[in-house]
């Protein structure tokens, strides 16, 4: 699920997500528009392969994500976050990652909404990736086992 208003970036995630065989994106409903043409560049046209939703309202229907048996993840670089290696989403049946905006990351709604908070460790004096290097990272180890 991704939350951002970044067509750069929204690119970048699907076409990491088709690259990585993620099942879909999930969009909340200000997430910028997949058809524009800086996201379609950037996905190389992934955004025509892998399928997308809006989920409205946002973030309440996170609880029909959860409802279909999917672990709710949410990607933050929070100190207290469990390392995403240590969460195990490989071992999960079913995981959704919750990515958001550059900056400002999820919102405390979409945060409180989520089963686990987990994070890519970082090097010493690095705080976080740009979204769509991490969302590749992220994407990468619910589906490495």
């Amino acid at each position: 699920m991704y939350v951002s208003g970044s067509h750069t970036n929204l690119g970048a995630i699907f076409r990491s997500a088709a690259a990585l065989g993620m099942d879909a994106v999930l969009l909340s409903p200000d997430c910028a528009d997949p058809l524009y043409r800086r996201a379609v560049k950037v996905s190389m046209g992934a955004v025509f392969a892998v399928p997308y939703a809006r989920l409205e309202p946002w973030p309440g229907s996170l609880e029909a994500v959860r409802a279909a048996g999917f672990q709710l993840l949410a990607l933050t670089p929070a100190e207290f976050a469990v390392d995403l290696a240590e969460a195990a989403p490989h071992r999960m049946a079913k995981a959704a990652l919750m990515l958001g905006a550059e900056g400002d990351g999820l919102t405390r709604k979409a945060l409180d909404a989520a089963d686990h908070w987990v994070r890519i460790p970082m090097a010493h004096g690095i705080d976080s990736l740009n979204v769509g290097a991490a969302a590749a990272v992220a994407f990468y180890a619910v589906t490495a086992g």
